[in-house]
């Protein structure tokens, strides 16, 4: 019988701290709850922007002009804010100054940006080209199909006018359904090797949708090579919803984000 009783008092005892180990994990879980598992990072893997190229171009004595040439291999994200950094060196190589700057990016693009005009006090040896940040956005395939701006018939004349050198225009077509509060037009300058000789900017605003519309850029100052042709690419920021104005026959805004 006092075996037997023992055996009984054991048996409690092994509930009773099952029961109060039980009560203290309980306690100590909602006193300290447990860390959440971190939701992935879609972006992570994502492929880098590519620099295919960079041009750093003296307009005349100290101003300067700088290209770059990006690509976005990445289909399905892009970017309305595109941080970089370009850092200025002096003739001895050393640097004395630098400059950040932004620009947007569609998935599966190829794009042009331009950093000018680019002053300074004295010449410039060399300068650095450096993606610092990229805001990625997960885009649609509406919203990078659906801008269809076309160049057409670009070309590039010197100039008889007093006090401008060269002259490069053409027309672009918005063949889109969407009223475009502003388009960027880059214009690039070549040689007969296809080689970079100038380049210049402009922005057409209000532009309406199935409607084709003129540009033109001046440069004032001779180059240094001789232009064989220029080309030109037109884009719009569809990262930013204040761009589009209006859809062909309707009012609402378009929505380009999944």
């Amino acid at each position: 019988m006092t075996f037997s009783r023992g055996i009984k008092q054991i048996i409690v005892l092994v509930i009773f701290l099952i029961i109060m180990g039980g009560l203290s994990f309980g306690a100590v879980r909602l006193a300290i709850p447990p860390t959440p598992t971190p939701t992935p990072n879609p972006t992570i893997n994502l492929i880098p922007l590519q620099v295919v190229s960079t041009k750093f171009l003296n307009v005349q004595n100290n101003d300067y002009d700088f290209l770059a040439k990006i690509t976005n291999r990445n289909l399905d994200y892009g970017s309305g804010n595109v941080q970089y950094g370009l850092k200025f060196y002096d003739t001895s190589n050393a640097q004395f100054t630098s400059k950040t700057g932004s620009f947007y990016i569609l998935p599966g693009q190829t794009r042009y940006i331009i950093d000018s005009p680019l002053s300074f006090d004295r010449p410039i040896g060399k300068v650095d080209f450096q993606i610092k940040s990229i805001d990625w956005q997960k885009v649609n395939s509406f919203a990078t199909n659906g801008t269809q701006l076309v160049t057409k018939n670009t070309n590039f004349t010197l100039s008889s006018q007093q006090g401008t050198y060269a002259k490069a225009g053409g027309s672009i077509v918005n063949a889109s359904n969407f009223d475009f509060d502003s388009v960027d037009v880059i214009v690039v300058a070549l040689n007969a090797s296809g080689e970079v000789v100038a380049v210049s900017k402009t922005n057409i605003r209000t532009f309406l949708a199935q409607t084709d519309r003129g540009f033109e850029v001046s440069w004032f100052a001779p180059f240094i090579g001789n232009v064989d042709h220029a080309d030109a690419e037109a884009d719009t920021n569809v990262f930013n919803n204040l761009n589009f104005l209006r859809q062909f026959g309707g009012s609402q805004r378009f929505q380009q984000f999944y």
